[in-house]
């Protein structure tokens, strides 16, 4: 039901499989072709930006020439159909091929990960770990259409024909790395490597909150800012992928408003479903079953704007109470009282930046965030912590915490909810006024203490099973962490409970 929409969006269509398998195969070529043409310049980073990977390499800016010289080398890389064999290696030979080569992020994730061998792949003379499967061969990537894009200081490594790019994204992640970079934390080598019997697992923790905070009272600048330049807002959007942390988002940052000296109210709207009888899929053939509930054709936006429209009028409202039971609207509403003059409206939803929903309502009136956890933390050198792995681990914890789900049902949904994303919230995300990063990379090795146990639940059987040991080698990766180091404020409490909102 997606592949229209997923095609119109310019994203590569690829099955399952090759889904897996053709972006990090891309990643390693890079990484082989950038060792080959550049040996003295470590390639780093490879934030996930799109239909792409953003690279940069340490010591050298590169020109557009530059990046076609790399393209070329990858190329020549494809065309010649080079071996990409697994192999393994003795501990000690691979950290020492790693600490030759400047690897710093892999040498860092070996030095607190100690086995007596060390799966890698290796190509062409280059050795890499061994974190995702990939294809036998280089030659593989003639299957796809990919290209490399200048973004200075580096480049763009995509598995689409014609990338889009994704400026907004591209500058939290650097904001990110800024920060990772002050605490000596860029790697998941480095941050095993905090101890935990002093301060330094504690005070990263409190760290990691304070830029939080921070970027909540950013935002709180930036509306009062628009007051007194005669711009009020009195809408403020809020979306972002499943399990960005939305709702204690929004929670906190309605506090800091007040705080600031506006009246924050929080307008839930996923109640504004349009009544089965006026939904479109479901006037062909009458089944509640044809209904998509995440397209925006499934939302009364005409009562969206209208309500809006009211509301910062100086209007009270009756918004809808949806029965998802029947499918139709319970009563005549609930009472919404008018905004004050100093009041602002806080919506989340996955609609809330598709600029659609809020046609009706005066962009002046608008201010759009998207919210995400836009890791940057780095397994090696050239492969981050997967955004949607953290997504997913979160989800996995509060399905089972909060809703009793095993962690089987949750990873047999996951596809789908990841392309209804594709679809309704990321073409819209660099049209937000403001990216919140809802990581913190303390994060996962909390997570691993609920998970594990469940991930190892599921049997080799189940249709899942493949997904669930890849989230347990990614959790092996990393040491554990005891939750009560978590303060009650965090958005990981949102997932992981005992915290100081009803918020999961």
């Amino acid at each position: 039901q997606f592949l229209p929409q997923l095609q119109q969006s310019g994203l590569p269509v690829l099955s399952p499989m090759e889904d897996l398998l053709y972006a990090p195969t891309l990643r390693f070529v890079v990484s082989v072709a950038v060792e080959k043409l550049y040996p003295k310049h470590r390639l780093h980073k490879g934030y996930a930006v799109g239909a792409g990977y953003h690279y940069e390499l340490e010591g050298k800016e590169l020109s557009a020439e530059d990046v076609q010289k790399l393209k070329k080398q990858v190329d020549e890389l494809v065309v010649s159909g080079e071996m990409i064999n697994r192999v393994e290696k003795p501990w000690r030979e691979a950290f020492s091929y790693f600490e030759e080569h400047n690897l710093t992020s892999a040498k860092a994730l070996l030095q607190t990960r100690v086995k007596p061998t060390v799966d890698c792949y290796e190509c062409n003379g280059v050795i890499r770990l061994a974190l995702f499967p990939l294809y036998e061969r280089a030659a593989a990537l003639k299957a796809g259409k990919y290209c490399m894009v200048p973004s200075a200081p580096g480049f763009v490594a995509s598995y689409a024909e014609k990338y889009e790019p994704q400026p907004a994204i591209i500058s939290s992640l650097r904001d990110h790395s800024l920060f990772a970079q002050s605490q000596g934390v860029t790697c998941v080598g480095a941050l095993n490597a905090l101890q935990g019997v002093d301060r330094s697992r504690k005070d990263y923790v409190l760290h990691c909150e304070f830029r939080q905070e921070a970027k909540l009272a950013a935002i709180a600048t930036k509306v009062s800012e628009r007051k007194e330049s005669g711009k009020p807002v009195k809408v403020i959007c809020i979306a972002g992928p499943t399990s960005s942390g939305k709702t204690t988002f929004a929670t906190k940052l309605c506090m800091y408003l007040q705080n600031a000296g506006f009246v924050a109210k929080p307008l839930t709207v996923d109640h504004y479903y349009l009544p089965l009888d006026r939904q479109p899929k479901y006037q062909a053939r009458k089944l509640r079953s044809d209904v998509d509930y995440d397209h925006v054709e499934s939302m009364d936006v005409e009562l969206v704007g209208e309500h809006i429209n009211a509301l910062v009028s100086g209007k009270s409202v009756l918004t809808p109470v949806y029965n998802m039971k029947t499918g139709y609207r319970d009563g005549d509403g609930v009472h919404f009282d008018a905004l004050p003059p100093n009041g602002v409206l806080v919506i989340e939803g996955i609609h809330a930046l598709n600029p659609l929903y809020t046609q009706a309502v005066d962009a002046s009136m608008l201010f759009k965030i998207f919210i995400s956890p836009l890791t940057v933390m780095q397994l090696d050198d050239c492969t981050l912590v997967p955004s949607t792995n953290h997504r997913l681990l979160r989800r996995m914890c509060r399905d089972y915490l909060f809703r009793a789900k095993p962690a089987a049902l949750t990873l047999a949904g996951w596809d789908n909810v990841r392309k209804g994303e594709d679809v309704w919230i990321f073409p819209h995300q660099n049209g937000a006024d403001f990216v919140m990063n809802s990581a913190a990379d303390y994060e996962i090795p909390v997570l691993k203490t609920f998970l594990e146990p469940l991930l190892r639940e599921v049997t080799a059987d189940d249709a899942c099973y493949a997904k669930a040991q890849e989230l347990l080698a990614l959790l092996d990766k990393f040491a554990s962490w005891p939750p009560e180091l978590v303060p009650g404020t965090a958005l990981l409490r949102e997932f992981i409970g005992n915290g100081s909102f009803d918020c999961h």
